[in-house]
């Protein structure tokens, strides 16, 4: 390992430092979520979960974020993703431990039966990045609470990256029929956790709901890496 940490040595994709792929200095500039939203008027719920007089037909019904999507963050995600970095992915993960987010999703879990529903890739973007940011983030949930992971969902369009779109509308209109399901009978009734890396707009993960919830699903949550 000495070795190969000589000849390819780990360069923090937050601020090119060399030694790790996320330096100490960048690990102090991530941070803690301290205050959870709802989902559509952004003020303060408790659980992240979805005000009553904001819920819509087939709405997401609550979102979790771990970090707040700042710029050393959204520098790293984005390194991860193009640079197909899985190795730093994995050590980002080990920031979430037993936190305040960690303690809000074990009482989100206490009374209903949960299943983990990572956001997915067209098949052709999969085979190009080698991993998908969700799945990996997926298993890491997995692990951590003890649930179990399906795969209902399928991402039937490549679309442009929602980076690349500026307005909330047209982020709206760029995810508007890219999902699909599959097991359809099994999703009657279930209730779902949607996970991804980043949540800003949240179209994609208000598309990937009402996707669901159309199928039948009870009740539809989110968790995500950061929020912006």
């Amino acid at each position: 390992m000495f070795l190969i940490d000589l000849l390819f040595p780990k360069i923090c994709l937050g601020c090119g430092f060399l030694g790790d792929h996320i330096c100490f200095g960048c690990q102090k500039k991530i941070v803690l979520i301290n205050q959870d939203i709802c989902f559509y008027c952004y003020k303060g719920s408790i659980l992240g979960l979805t005000h009553l007089f904001c819920e819509r037909k087939n709405q997401l019904d609550g979102c979790l974020s771990f970090f707040y999507y700042n710029q050393v963050l959204k520098k790293i995600l984005k390194n991860i993703k193009y640079r197909l970095v899985k190795e730093a992915f994995n050590t980002l993960l080990s920031f979430i431990g037993q936190n305040q987010t960690t303690k809000k999703i074990k009482l989100l879990l206490k009374n209903k039966k949960f299943y983990l529903q990572p956001i997915p890739l067209t098949v052709g973007k999969n085979k190009e990045r080698g991993f998908n940011q969700a799945e990996v983030f997926t298993n890491h949930l997995s692990s951590l609470f003890g649930l179990v992971i399906t795969d209902f969902l399928i991402r039937k369009k490549e679309k442009p990256p929602q980076a690349q779109i500026k307005k909330r509308k047209d982020r709206a209109l760029n995810v508007a029929g890219v999902f699909d399901t599959k097991n359809k009978k099994e999703i009657k009734g279930k209730n779902l956790i949607l996970v991804d890396d980043v949540a800003t707009t949240g179209a994609t993960l208000k598309e990937a709901a009402r996707v669901l919830k159309k199928q039948g699903a009870e009740r539809v949550f989110a968790i995500t890496i950061a929020k912006g």
